[in-house]
């Protein structure tokens, strides 16, 4: 098993991180056996724990993108703690786990102290505004 390293989203590597109390695992709290739509158990999460300084989401496996979509719904029922992406993540997805409001990536040591500016901010502009504070050209 190799280490992980912890970076942040400006791509330093994070030498002592603020470790998450707990993980989020997508698959059981967006298939919850419920008659309450996503948005009510968001709701609930936020006023039982939106005030954790860190959280975890979880990807258990590289197609899985239901993390994405769980740290967008917190980010946009207004939780402003760190958000760890933990899993099985690599570089790759670090850009797209920015956008929707990820501030911290735990990658399989890939040997470096920084991510390059390359991997976080691919494009010089962007058709919509997103969770990390982007907004489309047109809205500026």
């Amino acid at each position: 098993m190799s280490e992980v390293m912890v970076f942040d989203r400006d791509g330093a590597a994070v030498s002592d991180p603020v470790m998450p109390k707990f993980t989020i695992e997508p698959e059981s709290f967006l298939a919850q056996v419920s008659d309450s739509p996503v948005a009510e158990r968001v709701a609930r999460w936020m006023a039982e724990h939106g005030g954790e300084q860190a959280v975890a989401i979880s990807f258990p496996k590289f197609t899985d993108g239901r993390g994405f979509s769980l740290a967008a719904r917190l980010r946009e029922a207004g939780y402003n703690g760190e958000l760890h992406a933990v899993g099985e993540i690599s570089q790759d997805l670090v850009f797209h786990l920015r956008r929707v409001g990820f501030t911290h990536f735990h990658l399989n040591a890939p040997g470096i102290e920084r991510i390059d500016r390359a991997v976080l901010e691919p494009f010089g502009g962007y058709y919509q505004a997103a969770a990390d504070g982007s907004r489309a050209h047109w809205q500026q």
